[in-house]
Formats: C-alpha cells, sequence, structure tokens
C-alpha cells in the first residue's frame, strides 16, 4: 500500500463517515422512488446524494466509488429528462450501488483505496450503461394512482429540523473561515500556495453538497462556481487576472451573509447573484469579463452602469473609472462621488469582515475516535470507585468531619455530573439503523413476492453507539423473520380478510430507564401447538407441555437450533438466527419479550439498558452479604407489621401493601445465605416493580443509596441467575448487583 500522510488519513476518514451517512439517507430515499413512481423531488433528491459522492470521491482519486456513482448520476439525469421510464431493474442498480458503495467504503476505511473493487466497480458500470442503451427492457412501475393504499407510502421527504439546520450553520461557518484563511494564505505567495487552493476547493465542495442537500439553490449555485474557480487556479496558480483574492473574499462574504439570513429564518437567497456569478465567470475567461473592481461592482450595483460598459472603461486602463466613465458620457461627477464615498466605507469595513460576519451559532462539533470515549467512560467508573473507597474509608468512622463531608458532596456532584456528560456524547439517534431496514424490507418482500410495508416511529430515540451496533443482527434476524414466517403472501391475507399489503412497524421509545425497540407484523402470528410440537421432538420439554404458559412456549423459538419452518429458504428456516438474538442481548444485559397473537401478528420488544457502565443503585444486606438493588426498580420500603402477613396452603407468603396482596422472596434464599431474619415482621420489604409486575424482596437491612460501576463478572464464574454483575465497594469489598427481571419473573 502507498504510504500516505497523517492529513491524508483524516481526509478519508471523514470522506468514509460522511459516505455512510449519505448512504443511510440514500437507501430509503431509493425505496420510496419504487413505490411513489415517477417523481421530480425524489429523483433530483438521489441525484444531489450520487453527484455528491462522485465529487468527493473523485477529487480523492478513488476512481471506483466514482466511477460507480457517475454512471448511476448519469442514469439519474436521463430519468429525470424523461428520456429514460423508472423501472424495477433501475431501482435494483440503484440499490446495488448503495451496496457496492458500503463495501467500497470499507475497504477505505482499512486500506485507504479502493482499487480491489475495480472488477465490481466494471461489472456494475456496464449493467447502468445496458439499461441506458435499452430503455424498454425492464417493466414500468405502478403510477402513484395504482396504489391502493395512500397510507402505505412512507414520508421520506427530508425534513429540516432545527438540530439539523444548526448544524448546518455551525459546518458552513467553520468550512468558510478555512476557505477564507486559506485564500488570504494563497494571495501572499499564490506560486508556492498551491496547498491551500486545494484545501479551499475541498472546503468549498463540502460546502456546495452541504447546501444542495438541504436544497438551498443560491448557496449551491454561488458555491459551485466558485468551486470551478478553485480547481481553475489549482492548475493555474497565478493567471494573469489581478485581484482575484479580492474577487473571491467578496464571494465568501456573500456566502456568509446567505449563511447568517438561515440562522435569522431567512431561506438563503443572496441579492445580485448574477452580477458575483460573472465576476467568477471573469476568473475563468478574463479575456471576456475583466475585473469591475470595487468602485465599478458598486455603480453596477446601483444601476448606474452595466458591467459591460464599465469592461470598457477598464479596458482602457489610461484614467481612473470615475473620470472615464464621466469622459464616456453614462454618468455625471455628482454620481461618481456618491459611488466613491460607498467605496471607501466598503473598504473600510473589510479588514473587519471576519469579526463581523462570522455566524455565532452555540454548539460546536467535533469528531472523536469512540475508543477515546470508551477510555473516558472508563475513567470515569474508576472515579466513582474511587469516591465510594474515600467517601466510606473505614478510617473515618467515628469521625466528625464537617468540612470534609462538604467537598465530598461537592466532588460526588461533580463525578455524577460528568457521567452524565460522558454517557451523554456517545449517544446516537437510531434514525441510521431504522433507516436500513427500509432496504431490508424492499428486498426481501422482493424475494418472497409478499407486499410489506415498513412503518418506523421514536426515530430520535438515542442510544450508545456501541449498543447500536450489537444490536443491528439481531433487528435484521428479527425483521428476517418476520417478513417470512409472520407476514402472509397477498392471497393467504386475502382469504383471511386482510389486506394484500401486510405491515411491518418497527419503533423506539424510552421506558423504566431502558430503551424499548418494538418490531411488531400483522400476519399471522405464533402457532402455539406447531412450537410444542417441535420443542417435544427436540425434547425441550416434559410432558405435553399443555401446562406451560404463552411466555414460555414462545420463549422456546430463542432455543439454538429452534425451527417450525417447512422448507428452507435463502431468507430463514435453517433454525439458526433467533438464539444469536439473545445472545447478542445478554451481552449487553438487554432482554426481549415475545407476545403473539394467532391470525393477528406478533410483537417483540428488545428491552435495552440506557446505561451500561453507571447505575443509581441501593445497597442491602442479608446475612454477611451485600448486594445492589437498582433504584429504578424500588417502588417502595417498609418492615411489615405481622398482621399483614399472610400465609398460603402450599406456602406462598403474601404482604398486604395497601390493597395489593403482593408474594414475598427471601433474598437470603435466592443467593443461598444464612440471614438474621426468619420471621418477614424482623425484615425489610423492599418493593419491586418490573413490567407492572409486583414483588416484595426480604432484606435484613438497607445500608444506603450510591452510584454503582458495573462490572461483569468473570468467565469462570460464568452466568449467575439473578445477578447481572458486580461492583466494588468503597472498602474493596466485591458486591453483587441483582438482576430484577429474574427475580421478579422466577417468583
Amino acid at each position: 500500500m502507498t504510504e500516505i500522510s497523517a492529513d491524508q488519513v483524516e481526509i478519508l476518514e471523514e470522506f468514509v463517515q460522511e459516505s455512510q451517512e449519505m448512504l443511510d439517507q440514500l437507501e430509503p430515499t431509493i425505496i420510496e422512488l419504487g413505490q411513489i413512481g415517477q417523481d421530480s423531488d425524489t429523483i433530483n433528491a438521489i441525484f444531489r446524494l450520487f453527484h455528491s459522492m462522485k465529487g468527493s470521491a473523485g477529487f480523492l482519486e478513488l476512481n471506483q466509488i466514482s466511477a460507480v456513482a457517475h454512471a448511476a448520476e448519469n442514469m439519474l439525469d436521463k430519468l429525470r429528462s424523461g428520456d429514460l421510464e423508472l423501472s424495477e431493474k433501475l431501482i435494483d442498480l440503484l440499490c446495488q450501488s448503495c451496496d457496492f458503495s458500503r463495501n467500497a467504503l470499507d475497504l477505505v476505511a482499512s486500506e485507504y483505496n479502493d482499487e480491489a473493487m475495480e472488477q465490481s466497480a466494471k461489472i456494475l458500470t456496464s449493467r447502468f450503461h445496458e439499461l441506458l442503451e435499452s430503455p424498454q427492457v425492464a417493466s414500468t412501475l405502478q403510477e402513484p394512482s395504482a396504489i391502493e393504499d395512500d397510507e402505505a407510502i412512507p414520508d421520506l421527504e427530508l425534513t429540516i429540523t432545527p438540530e439539523m439546520l444548526e448544524r448546518f450553520i455551525q459546518e458552513s461557518d467553520e468550512l468558510l473561515q478555512l476557505i477564507e484563511q486559506s485564500i488570504l494564505t494563497w494571495s501572499e505567495n499564490p506560486r508556492q500556495s498551491k496547498e491551500e487552493l486545494q484545501e479551499a476547493f475541498r472546503a468549498m465542495h463540502s460546502f456546495k453538497g452541504n447546501c444542495g442537500f438541504f436544497g438551498y439553490e443560491h448557496l449551491e449555485r454561488l458555491s459551485h462556481q466558485t468551486e470551478n474557480v478553485f480547481e481553475f487556479l489549482c492548475s493555474n496558480p497565478k493567471p494573469a487576472r489581478p485581484h482575484i483574492d479580492r474577487t473571491l473574499l467578496q464571494v465568501v462574504d456573500k456566502l456568509r451573509e446567505g449563511i447568517v439570513g438561515l440562522a435569522e429564518n431567512g431561506n438563503g437567497e443572496i441579492p445580485e447573484m448574477e452580477i458575483h456569478t460573472r465576476e467568477l465567470e471573469g476568473i475563468l475567461s478574463p479575456e471576456e469579463n475583466e475585473d469591475l473592481g470595487l468602485l465599478g461592482q458598486i455603480l453596477v450595483e446601483d444601476g448606474v452602469v452595466s458591467p459591460d460598459v464599465v469592461a470598457r472603461a477598464v479596458a482602457t486602463q489610461n484614467k481612473p473609472l470615475g473620470e472615464l466613465l464621466v469622459d464616456m458620457g453614462v454618468t455625471d461627477p455628482v454620481v461618481i462621488e456618491k459611488a466613491l464615498s460607498k467605496q471607501k466605507k466598503r473598504a473600510a469595513a473589510q479588514p473587519a469582515r471576519q469579526e463581523n460576519k462570522s455566524v455565532t451559532v452555540q454548539r460546536q462539533d467535533i469528531r472523536v475516535d469512540l475508543k477515546k470515549l470508551d477510555q473516558l467512560v472508563d475513567l470515569i467508573g474508576e472515579l466513582v470507585i474511587a469516591e465510594n473507597m474515600l467517601v466510606h474509608n473505614p478510617d473515618l468512622n467515628g469521625l466528625e468531619l464537617e468540612n470534609f463531608t462538604k467537598s465530598a458532596q461537592q466532588m460526588g456532584k461533580i463525578i455524577r455530573e460528568l457521567q452524565e456528560v460522558a454517557m451523554y456524547i456517545r449517544m446516537v439517534p437510531v434514525a441510521g439503523l431504522f433507516r436500513r431496514m427500509f432496504r431490508l424490507v424492499h428486498d426481501l418482500s422482493g424475494k418472497s413476492g409478499k407486499k410489506v410495508h415498513l412503518q418506523i416511529s421514536g426515530e430520535d430515540t438515542e442510544l450508545d453507539k456501541t449498543v447500536i451496533e450489537t444490536i443491528t443482527d439481531p433487528l435484521v434476524h428479527i425483521m428476517r423473520n418476520s417478513l417470512d414466517h409472520g407476514i402472509e403472501p397477498p392471497q393467504e391475507r386475502a382469504e383471511a380478510g386482510k389486506t394484500e399489503q401486510g405491515t411491518v412497524s418497527l419503533s423506539a421509545r424510552h421506558e423504566e430507564g431502558e430503551v424499548w425497540i418494538t418490531i411488531r407484523d400483522d400476519g399471522r402470528g405464533l402457532n402455539r401447538d406447531k412450537i410444542l410440537a417441535k420443542a417435544r421432538s427436540n425434547g425441550l420439554v416434559e410432558g405435553d407441555g399443555s401446562d406451560l404458559s404463552d411466555k414460555a412456549v414462545f420463549g422456546l423459538i430463542f432455543q439454538p437450533g429452534f425451527s417450525t419452518a417447512e422448507k428452507i429458504t435463502d431468507i430463514s428456516g435453517r433454525g439458526v438466527g433467533m438464539d444469536v438474538v439473545k445472545q447478542n442481548l445478554s451481552k449487553i444485559k438487554g432482554k426481549i419479550d415475545v407476545e403473539s397473537v394467532e391470525g393477528e401478528g406478533t410483537t417483540l420488544t428488545l428491552r435495552i439498558p440506557l446505561t451500561l457502565g453507571i447505575i443509581e443503585g441501593m445497597m442491602v444486606r442479608v446475612g454477611r452479604a451485600k448486594c445492589i438493588v437498582p433504584l429504578l426498580a424500588i417502588r417502595e420500603i417498609f418492615r411489615p407489621d405481622p398482621d399483614r402477613i399472610t400465609r398460603t396452603p402450599d406456602g406462598l407468603e403474601l404482604v398486604k401493601v395497601r390493597d395489593d396482596l403482593l408474594p414475598v422472596r427471601r433474598l437470603h434464599t435466592i443467593l443461598n445465605l444464612s440471614s438474621d431474619s426468619t420471621e418477614l415482621s424482623e425484615g425489610i420489604l423492599v418493593v419491586l416493580e418490573y413490567q407492572e409486575t409486583l414483588l416484595c424482596l426480604l432484606v435484613d437491612e438497607i445500608l444506603g443509596q450510591q452510584q454503582t460501576v458495573i462490572k461483569g463478572l468473570s468467565d469462570y464464574i460464568g452466568s449467575v441467575k439473578a445477578v447481572s454483575g458486580c461492583t466494588i465497594l468503597g472498602n474493596g469489598e466485591v458486591c453483587l448487583i441483582l438482576d430484577i427481571r429474574h427475580i421478579v419473573e422466577d417468583e
């Protein structure tokens, strides 16, 4: 591999990240086009995305990515001009381009080039060429009027949220500042500052792409023309035309004014667009349009003379411009004096250009390696442990240290805030993950011959980035099973009185200190009898299983190798997948719940901890052991009166809490320990809540609340029932963290 500099590596890594984000937007838009038919706005949106990727890849000499994007761009250009009809084959080719680009970006991320994709690029571009040469080879897609249910069309139109606009303004200001500084450095030594021009070109290209993506036409047009000038100057670092730097800086000012307008609820329009574009065209063709100069520009702006008249006057170069125009009889001295006064004021204002016109926003964004964030979170966890060791140091027992206590409380407050910030910066919306599912549903419904509509909601719900990476495969497995086993073929749905088009909904929300991701389909549902029959044949249940609850029966689908599919397809049916779902979720202490009604559909809910590192916990004691109970699971704590306790004939202990009789579990029995409390009235009951189910846990003593750093159990210990992990106390002891779900469900 050719040696590349650290700067080049950084540029390539940034390109990979931006392109991956672009593909996340591109795929759902392509699927939308396939569903709604020939729509100019959607086609233009896809065209702009491929155009931006082509330009960036071409500049970085990633020729294979650039070639495929260019081929897709050409086809889309024919499509929007009406020379090509929208077809299934065309949509498939665009989707294949996305697949190719993702693979190529993975290669760029590791090898910093895309040369190994050359053969794949040739095959794909040849397919584009074949389609362009024979546009009638594929059947035309349905027109929008032929679609029965308008609600089945996902609304994928780009909605510019305040957060997106704020980020765009912030990034635009940074890019314009970089361009401005590059121009100033280049102007000092044009022949030796080619790198500065290239830097300005890259920044302007990014700025143009962002403007085009958001649909700000004036900003995109002017930045595109400026980009052409930078490209021209890279090969002609010292052209004959004077004052190019001044013209470019004026254009930067105009672009900045457009951005300021957006920040003030404007539309990004730039006054006198034609004058500025003509100025830039003059740099590219100096013989056709000489520099008007600041005075000439003012006269043109005021409508005193036309640019052509100023250009002819400047061409003589034997007198000041004002005198020349007076001599030519096109204006009078009074008008020139007013223009000169404006020129003086504008020239005086130019040195303060950066201070006066910089766009001010509060948020500043930087990209940080995820490993560094992981290290930061780990260090904060160790800091919490160190705080506990300091505050709960046995050497402090019996001492009255008022100042120390105040300082410790302040330190604890700062550490909690630091922990919250550290967790927050790792959080990203699930939108990117959810929108990838549009492509999956499109491909699988095409293979299976089913009609499926995907609904998504809760895209703004945020999860730890590492958690999103962990649940990607489980989510794909569940979606594949929903489409293959859940949703019926159109004819079967019609016979069951359903619409031919099935629906799969994907949603996310915060619930009980967790993030719940729910996948729901309106398909045939789970067949309890078929699952039990398969389980009996595999030896997974004793007897006929009739005494098992629906929840227990449905849980059997997560057993390794379990499948009720009558035939194996390329989508599913081999008995692998759902057990992987459970394994992956267990790595992040996540859970999965299944609900199903035969003939109506199935709902699977992934329950994922909001934070993996630190929780608020209540420390309890049973015998000589100490345990942590997650604070979010505690509803109340009390010492029971003997007259509120009831024992059933089968030995079940119940306690009356207001109007409810709640079951009791003894923590020392769960952990197989000795206890101080032999009778319920001697101990303390902690009322736990899990999914609206209440249970009382008997403990000997409540020791207090504290932040708890979750540590995994050692591999040689493995998975321990009713325990989700451990933590280290201030005195160095290891303390178990209780798994509330297992305690409640095993009751």
